[in-house]
């Protein structure tokens, strides 16, 4: 079965295209806010080196963050689009997930940088949360201190083992793919960005 991964939650937009577990073709750029001019180009590029067809992937899976709100709605939206075309399935995933599926860590924590010194956090069989770096700890609660940080922000947090490895630093489609392989594909119309809290608009007192 074709499979293919998208991620642009972060600055990092990622596309990794595979026949089973085969990787037949990966792209990524680091483009902060622009992944709606870069996503598509990207797709087609991978494509277009496989010799492959958007009708020939039976499968998406896509990084549904948290992360850039725009960002994330990129994604969302372009997979949403091609499935409705191709009648292919979609698999949903958390970017930070992805994060720890790739870093092949059963206790990693992923990390990623959200806005006013906030970060975004999520542990193995728990739901991302957005917190603020000296709260980690009282987040982790009960679990284990063997914990292994993965992501930018991870520097954030002192007293605990972090991984640093660059291809860790920000999600990427490939660790999409991994958790995405074997997960049961959701309705097409419940497809949504994971978006953990509310649009900084929505705050009180801001103009």
């Amino acid at each position: 079965m074709k499979l293919c991964a998208v991620d642009t939650a972060t600055a990092l937009g990622s596309v990794a295209l595979y026949d089973g577990e085969t990787l037949l073709g990966e792209a990524q750029e680091r483009v902060s806010n622009a992944h709606g001019e870069s996503l598509l180009p990207m797709i087609d590029r991978v494509f277009s080196a496989a010799g492959v067809k958007a009708s020939d992937v039976a499968r998406w899976c896509v990084g549904i963050g948290p992360g850039s709100f725009t960002g994330t709605r990129i994604a969302v939206a372009t997979v949403k689009g091609i499935a409705l075309a191709t009648g292919a399935e979609v698999v949903p995933v958390t970017s930070l997930e992805a994060m720890i599926a790739l870093s092949g860590v059963a206790t990693a924590v992923a990390t990623i940088d959200a806005i006013r010194g906030e970060i975004y956090v999520q542990a193995a069989g728990r739901e991302p949360a957005c917190i603020r770096p000296e709260d980690f700890a009282a987040w982790l609660g009960e679990d284990t201190k063997d914990v292994t940080l993965v992501g930018e922000a991870a520097q954030k947090i002192v007293g605990y083992t972090h991984l640093d490895r660059p291809e860790l630093a920000l999600p990427h489609a490939r660790g999409v793919a991994l958790v995405g392989r074997s997960r049961p594909a959701v309705a097409l119309d419940t497809l949504e960005p994971a978006y953990v809290r509310p649009p900084e608009i929505t705050y009180p007192g801001r103009a």
